[in-house]
C-alpha cells in the first residue's frame, strides 16, 4: 500500500514568473538539455535554474529514432507534461515548427500551455522538419515565418508563458536572412530569439552585435567546437539564455553502451561501478522520501 505525502510544489504561474524574473536579471539563464524527467530532476538537484527539453533528445528517448519530425504534438506535449510536473524549476520545451499551418501553430501553443512548461520555441523550418545539425534543412518563406509567429503569439493565453522564435536561416548559410528574421521576430513580440546553426566562432561573437537590444538564446551544441563555449563567456557576449540540448542524452547513451558492453563481455557490472549512481542518491533524486511506502518489497 502506498500513501502519498502532501508536499508543497510551485504552480505553473509561479514557475513561469520565475523564468521571467531570471531573464530580467543580469547574466544568462543556463538550461541543460534533459530528455526525460529523471535527467531533469538530476539537473534540478545540481542547482540549475531551468532545464531544456530538446526535440532531438525527446525523439531519441521516446522513439529511439532521429529528429526528423516523427514525434508528433501529442507525444511531445505528453513528455513535456511529465517533465514539468516533476520539477520545481522552469522547463523550456522544443515545439518544433508548430506541427502544421497557422491553425496548428495556435493549437500547439495552447497544448503546451496546458503542460505547465514555462517556455517554448517555434522555428521557421519547412515541414517535415529535421534537426538542424543533420543537414538538409529547409525554411519557409519570410512571410510564412512571420505569420507562424504571429499565430503563436495570438494563441497565448498566459502572458507569463515565454515564446521563443527560432530561425534556421544560418543552416542555409544566409547570415543576412537570419538577422532579418531575428529582427522581425523581436519586433512582433517574441520574448527571445534563437538563431540556430551558428557556423563559426566569428558568428558566435557577431550575433549579439548584429542584433543589439534583442534577447538571444544560444544553442551551445556539444559537438561543434565553435559552439562549446563557457556560459560565462556567452553571458559577457550578451546572450540571455544558453541551452545545451544533448548533454545528458549523449552522456546517458555513452554510459549505457559502456555498461552494456561490460555485461556482455565480462558478465557483470563489476568493472563499471563508477558509472552507476548510488542507490541512495537515485532514490533521493526521485523523491522517495515524499511517499510513505508501506509493505515495500
Amino acid at each position: 500500500m502506498m500513501r502519498t505525502v502532501t508536499r508543497s510544489h510551485p504552480g505553473t504561474a509561479e514557475v513561469r514568473l520565475r523564468l521571467r524574473e531570471l531573464l530580467s536579471e543580469r547574466g544568462c539563464v543556463v538550461a541543460p538539455g534533459c530528455h526525460d524527467a529523471l535527467a531533469a530532476r538530476i539537473a534540478q538537484d545540481e542547482g540549475f535554474d531551468a532545464v531544456y527539453l530538446s526535440g532531438n533528445a525527446a525523439s531519441a528517448g521516446l522513439l529511439g529514432r532521429p529528429d526528423i519530425g516523427l514525434a508528433g504534438l501529442s507525444e511531445m506535449t505528453q513528455r513535456a507534461r511529465w517533465v514539468a510536473s516533476s520539477l520545481r524549476i522552469p522547463v523550456v520545451a522544443d515545439a518544433d515548427a508548430g506541427y502544421g499551418d497557422a491553425h496548428a501553430v495556435a493549437r500547439t501553443v495552447t497544448e503546451f500551455e496546458h503542460t505547465g512548461v514555462a517556455a517554448i520555441h517555434i522555428e521557421d523550418q519547412d515541414l517535415p522538419k529535421r534537426c538542424g545539425a543533420m543537414g538538409g534543412v529547409r525554411i519557409v518563406p519570410f512571410d510564412d515565418a512571420v505569420a507562424r509567429l504571429r499565430a503563436a503569439l495570438a494563441a497565448r493565453t498566459d502572458p507569463e508563458m515565454v515564446i521563443i522564435a527560432r530561425t534556421d536561416a544560418l543552416a542555409l548559410g544566409d547570415l543576412d536572412e537570419a538577422v532579418r528574421r531575428a529582427e522581425a521576430f523581436a519586433e512582433l513580440g517574441a520574448d527571445l530569439v534563437m538563431v540556430e546553426d551558428v557556423g563559426s566562432e566569428e558568428q558566435v561573437r557577431a550575433l549579439p552585435e548584429l542584433l543589439p537590444g534583442i534577447p538571444l538564446l544560444f544553442d551551445a551544441f556539444e559537438i561543434w567546437p565553435w559552439t562549446v563555449r563557457s556560459t560565462e563567456e556567452l553571458s559577457e557576449l550578451g546572450y540571455k539564455m544558453v541551452i545545451m540540448c544533448l548533454s545528458t542524452t549523449l552522456a546517458y547513451a555513452q554510459a549505457a553502451r559502456t555498461v552494456l558492453r561490460s555485461i556482455k563481455t565480462e558478465g557483470s557490472t563489476r568493472g563499471v561501478g563508477d558509472l552507476l549512481m548510488p542507490l541512495g542518491d537515485y532514490e533521493r533524486i526521485l523523491g522517495a522520501e515524499e511517499f510513505d511506502l508501506e509493505g515495500r518489497l
